[in-house]
């Protein structure tokens, strides 16, 4: 395909960071925000509480941050890459409020900019799962993912997310805000045998801010 016909496919407003970029996001008693220097402590200590319980999900927690230096310098890859004007991954953290301790970790990644979009991924530490810390988190950097630059927000016009489909806390994230199932790609990854993959998607225009989710009207539909 030409760079013409490609330049065609793409908003004539493509996507790019807003400078600064937004700041932490607060819902009860998280907040969602960028890495800061120092971090990568709480990073290595929250995958290392139950690594076993981020499997096989999280396929990289069985050969990734090992070490406490891992971490942090993770930590300093996306300090650095926050601040490339050509960046397409904005990795985050879920924290708990009060003691700033790690809850988790999410963010923006593989951000099409011809298209205003981006992923969502997210992972919560095994002793605060199945307790909704997901839901709320990622409800809260959705509505921040899709507000507009303008009035503080990320500015995407969709978002996305992928999961295993037997990935039943995963998908109950993405059921519970709303999100429109769109794709399964069959057998589409491996783990114990090979699984299909499940892509929910959220457009500006669709996402109730106030309620944090997709009104029930328009996801059922």
């Amino acid at each position: 395909m030409t760079t013409r016909w490609l330049a065609r496919l793409a908003d004539s407003n493509p996507w790019s960071p807003p400078r600064p970029l937004p700041g932490e996001v607060v819902v009860h008693e998280l907040a969602v925000r960028l890495f800061r220097s120092g971090d990568g402590a709480r990073l290595y200590e929250a995958i290392s509480e139950q690594r076993g319980a981020l499997l096989p999900w999280m396929a990289w927690a069985s050969e990734d941050h090992r070490h406490p230096d891992h971490s942090t310098y993770y930590v300093e890859r996306c300090l650095r890459g926050y601040e490339d004007p050509n960046a397409h991954e904005f990795g985050m953290g879920i924290f708990e409020r009060a003691s700033g301790r790690l809850i988790g970790g999410t963010g923006f990644h593989h951000v099409v900019r011809g298209l205003r979009s981006a992923e969502i991924g997210y992972w919560v530490r095994g002793s605060e799962q199945r307790r909704g810390v997901c839901t709320r988190a990622i409800g809260a950097l959705i509505g921040s993912g899709l507000t507009a630059q303008a009035s503080g927000g990320w500015g995407f016009r969709r978002l996305v997310i992928y999961c295993d489909e037997q990935n039943v806390g995963s998908r109950r994230v993405c059921e519970k805000l709303g999100l429109r199932l769109e794709a399964r790609l069959k057998q589409d990854r491996h783990l114990d045998g090979y699984r299909d993959t499940l892509g929910f998607a959220v457009l500006a225009s669709e996402w109730d801010f106030e309620r944090a989710q997709v009104p029930p009207a328009l996801s059922a539909g």
